[in-house]
C-alpha cells in the first residue's frame, strides 16, 4: 500500500508516507480517503461537491473526524451516481443524543456506506442501522 497523505503545514514523513502539495491532488490518486482533521472554520465544508467529484472514480471516504467536514447530500450524489464505490462515516452533523434517538441520514439508503456510532454510548443506534 502506498500511503499519501495532505497537510496545510509541511510535515515530515513518517515510514513509508509521502505528503503531496494539494488536495485535490491526493484526492485524485487515492483509492481511499480517510479524513482527519480538527473542526475549525477553515475546515468545515472542506469536502464538498467539488472535492467529492475530483476524487478518483470507485474511490472510498471515510470521515473519522467532525460532522461538519463532509457535505453529505453532495456524498450521496456521488454514492448514487457510481461514481464513489462506498463511504464509512461515523460522525454526523447531527448526532442521536442518544441510544434511545435513531440517526436520521439519507446515508442509510445506501448498501455501500457503513454507518457506525462514534460514540460506544450509541452502539444501540448502530445495530438498528446496521440491521
Amino acid at each position: 500500500m502506498k500511503v499519501c497523505f495532505y497537510d496545510a503545514l509541511t510535515k515530515l514523513p513518517l515510514g513509508n508516507t509521502r505528503q503531496v502539495p494539494t488536495l485535490h491532488g491526493l484526492l485524485a490518486h487515492s483509492d481511499v480517503v480517510s479524513i482527519h482533521v480538527p473542526d475549525t472554520k477553515a475546515t468545515q465544508g472542506m469536502i464538498g461537491a467539488k472535492e467529492l467529484a475530483a476524487m478518483k472514480s470507485g474511490g472510498m471516504l471515510i470521515n473519522a473526524t467532525r460532522g461538519q467536514i463532509v457535505d453529505i447530500e453532495s456524498l450521496c450524489e456521488q454514492l448514487a451516481s457510481k461514481h464513489l464505490r462506498g463511504a464509512a462515516i461515523d460522525v454526523f452533523p447531527i448526532e442521536p443524543k442518544s441510544n434511545q434517538d435513531e440517526l436520521i441520514s439519507p446515508l442509510r439508503k445506501f448498501d455501500n456506506v457503513i454507518l457506525p456510532p462514534m460514540s460506544a454510548a450509541l452502539s444501540r443506534t448502530s445495530k438498528k442501522i446496521l440491521a
